[in-house]
Formats: structure tokens, C-alpha cells, sequence
């Protein structure tokens, strides 16, 4: 899936790809998207690969659902990657909206992330971010 780290539209379909399949294929999702050194940095939390993929099983697994990200912009410069994206998601039951801006390296070979470092806040929707606001 390397359109994931070349174009708007490729990583809007990996972002929506990353929670909404079946929790089983959190792997294929992690190995179609990032190397297997690939790390997650997110709001000051370093996330390495195998970790990375259990959060994604355990969001996928029933802990989320209605997950709507919108990638509003990205910028792909050599190995560099920067994006902003918003969004809706059901979390625990919860409509809870978000935003991210994300900055990652991408491998020249596979054209996989190698890192990803994301700053998030997220909240109800409707209200202000409760989460994410101070890290």
C-alpha cells in the first residue's frame, strides 16, 4: 500500500483502513503501512511496532466503531511526511471527535513509514478536547 504515504487520497484510505477492519488483520494492516521497525510516537508516548499493532487489535476489537477520520492536508517531501486530519469516532460508546497532525519518515525503498509522531486532542463531540490538551 505505498499510494498510504504518497498521496492525500492513499492515506486517507489507510487512516480509515487502520480501525475499521477486522481486529485478526491488525498485522496485515501494520505490515502493508510500516516497517518492522516502525515506531508510533504519539502526544510524547513512544509505541514501538508489536505494541502498535496490539492497539490496533484492541481498537478494532470492539472498543471502537463509526470511525470517520477526514486527511485535510499532506505534504510528501523526499522521505518526509506531514499531515492534518479530523474526525468522528465511536470510542467505548462515546461519539468523541479529534484532531491529529502527524509527522513521519517514510522508508525510499517500500515506501513505508518508518516512524510516525502524531499530536492528538480529542473530545466529545460538540465540546471542547479533553484529552491530548496538556501532553
Amino acid at each position: 500500500m505505498v499510494e498510504y504515504t504518497s498521496t492525500l487520497e492513499g492515506f486517507q484510505r489507510a487512516m480509515k483502513w487502520s480501525l475499521t477492519g477486522p481486529a485478526e488483520e491488525s498485522q496485515l494492516y501494520a505490515e502493508a503501512t510500516s516497517t518492522p521497525d516502525f515506531y508510533h510516537l504519539m502526544n510524547n508516548q513512544r509505541i514501538p511496532y508489536g505494541a502498535f499493532i496490539k492497539g490496533i487489535e484492541e481498537w478494532r476489537g470492539g472498543k471502537t466503531s463509526d470511525y470517520e477520520p477526514v486527511v485535510h492536508e499532506f505534504l510528501r517531501d523526499g522521505d518526509q511526511l506531514a499531515t492534518r486530519m479530523t474526525g468522528t469516532i465511536r470510542v467505548d460508546g462515546v461519539d468523541t471527535e479529534f484532531e491529529s497532525f502527524m509527522f513521519g519518515k517514510v522508508d525510499k525503498q517500500s515506501g513505508k513509514l518508518e516512524y510516525l509522531i502524531e499530536r492528538s486532542v480529542w473530545g466529545p463531540v460538540g465540546g471542547a478536547p479533553e484529552h491530548g490538551v496538556n501532553t
